[in-house]
Formats: structure tokens, C-alpha cells, sequence
């Protein structure tokens, strides 16, 4: 069973209706129980990292997430999902994130306009080779980006892919081990979407 966590900020349905066209034995849930017996963690969103942070603080929910993290299991964060990740954002103010990755979230430094709202194709990279696991076959593909904020600068070996807006580049997608996070929406990016749903799929298979 893969648990969709659901806090109260974002695109759960539509991330639910992705991975149940491909099959998969689906629950959204803040259940803590739940969360333990599931094969694998999914963490959505759409919206501020603070309030983010704040709904996941106020449904006691980080300990399950750590729980689960720390019990191997395969875990995919997406958009603000993915944010949530990082050690900090500075959006609305100083916030501390799940500190899954010692990585930090700014707001994008670029003139042109946010939110950046638009399909972008990804490279990989520094020092990195394309991922044989989550980007599986989707290599050269564009997916799609809603956001303002992302991981900017120094962004450590777990950074997998960057893409750039506005010649301003950022983390993409992230993998270690079983955990993986996607900046953009792989639920909104059509075949090349899905594609890298299923191979996360796979991750719990």
C-alpha cells in the first residue's frame, strides 16, 4: 500500500489519481498507524513552507515521517513536498524543514516573473551521472514547474538534476537510497510523469 500523506496543503487528489492509473493499492491518510504499515510515503503540496511546516507540526506528523524514513522505507516528496525535505526555506520568514537533506530553500534569483510556471527540460548535475532509478528512461524529457522558491546554490551529492528558469538554476530532483524528492509535478508532466511514478513504484516493489 502506498500512503499519501495528507497535511492539509495541496494536490493530493490529483497525485492519488496518477498512481492509481498506474495501479497501485493507494490510501491518503494522516494516520499515524497507517503511515507505519504502508509500503511507501508519498508527501505532496502546494502552497508556503511555513504553513507547511506548521500543518505537519500540528498533526503530529513528523515523527511518523521519521519513523518511516528510518525504517528504510521508499518516500517521494513533491513541490513543497520536496521543500519540506530541506534543513530550511526562507520563505515567510526563517523556517527549519525536516532536515532530510542538509540543503536550503530561497526564492528563485531571477528578474523574470514568478511564479515560475512552465515545462523545463532537466540536466544533471555537477559531478553527477543521470540517475538509473527515478529518471529511469525519462532522461531528455520536460516536465512541469509551479513554484517561486527552490534549492539554490550549494546543493550537495543527493542533487541528482537541476533545471533553470530565468537563468537561475536550480535542484530539480533529488536521490538517496530510497528517498527522492522532484521539484516539479510529476502528476501534472503527462507520459514522462508517470513514467517516473512507476519507477518509484518500483522502488517498493
Amino acid at each position: 500500500m502506498l500512503a499519501i500523506i495528507d497535511y492539509g496543503l495541496g494536490n493530493v487528489r490529483s497525485v492519488q489519481n496518477a498512481f492509481e492509473y498506474l495501479g497501485a493499492d493507494v490510501c491518503v491518510t494522516r494516520d499515524p498507524a497507517t503511515l507505519a504499515v504502508a509500503s511507501a510515503l508519498v508527501l505532496p503540496g502546494v502552497g508556503a513552507f511555513a504553513e507547511g511546516m506548521a500543518r505537519i507540526e500540528h498533526h503530529g506528523l513528523r515523527a511518523p515521517i521519521a519513523e518511516a524514513l528510518g525504517s528504510g522505507k521508499p518516500f517521494l516528496g513533491i513541490c513543497l513536498g520536496f521543500q519540506l525535505m530541506m534543513a530550511s526555506s526562507t520563505e515567510n520568514g526563517e523556517t527549519a524543514g525536516l532536515g532530510l537533506f542538509p540543503m536550503h530553500v530561497r526564492r528563485l534569483q531571477t528578474e523574470a516573473r514568478l511564479p515560475h510556471i512552465d515545462w523545463a527540460r532537466l540536466s544533471p548535475a555537477a559531478d553527477a551521472c543521470w540517475p538509473d532509478r527515478l529518471l529511469k528512461g525519462v532522461e531528455n524529457e520536460y516536465f512541469y514547474f509551479v513554484h517561486s522558491y527552490g534549492v539554490l546554490g550549494k546543493w550537495g551529492d543527493s542533487a541528482v538534476c537541476i533545471a533553470e528558469y530565468g537563468h537561475c538554476p536550480f535542484v530539480a530532483a533529488i536521490e538517496q537510497g530510497n528517498v527522492v524528492g522532484t521539484q516539479f509535478h510529476p502528476e501534472k508532466s503527462g507520459e514522462a510523469g508517470l513514467q517516473l511514478l512507476s519507477n518509484f513504484l518500483g522502488f517498493a516493489a
